[in-house]
């Protein structure tokens, strides 16, 4: 029997060392994590709408980094990831960086390399006018960007 209830209390222990070592991050997005595909953008000014859902461009949000880049394979852009703050009702991005893990992230001085993903300044922030578990409809000042959860 105590064989039995060391074995078991050994047990125990390892058990609650592995539980306190590991440290989860537990993300507070609901809705917005996840990988969104963008399939519409409506230009506000013109009421023009253009059909993004060939050019694969995709907006990963995970934990606190909101990620985009271009699902096409030999797209050779490089991933631009963001801080982000997001309440019920607005996302605001900031600290635009070229992701480049071989060679440390360089910070993003142009916007124009993120106007194609519907990112039109470098501290950008959007109205949310839809999010669900499916489904996401965002709009800055020039443009309502519509997404679908892929």
């Amino acid at each position: 029997m105590e064989k039995k209830m060391r074995k078991y209390l050994i047990g125990l222990i390892g058990l609650y060392a592995l539980m306190t070592a590991c440290s989860l991050e537990h993300s507070n997005n609901g809705d917005l994590d996840g990988m969104w595909y963008l399939r519409m953008v409506d230009t506000l000014e013109t009421g023009s709408v253009t059909d993004m859902r060939e050019l694969q461009y995709l907006w990963n949000v995970q934990g606190k980094i909101l990620e985009v880049r271009t699902a096409v394979l030999g797209d050779v852009t490089n991933d631009v990831i963001f801080s982000f703050e997001h309440t019920k009702d607005s996302l605001k991005l900031s600290s635009p960086y070229f992701s480049d893990r071989d060679h440390g992230d360089i910070p993003v001085e142009d916007v124009e390399t993120l106007r194609r993903f519907g990112i039109n300044e470098l501290e950008e922030g959007y109205k949310v006018l839809e999010l669900s578990s499916d489904d996401m409809l965002l709009q800055s000042k020039m443009l309502r960007l519509h997404f679908r959860k892929y």
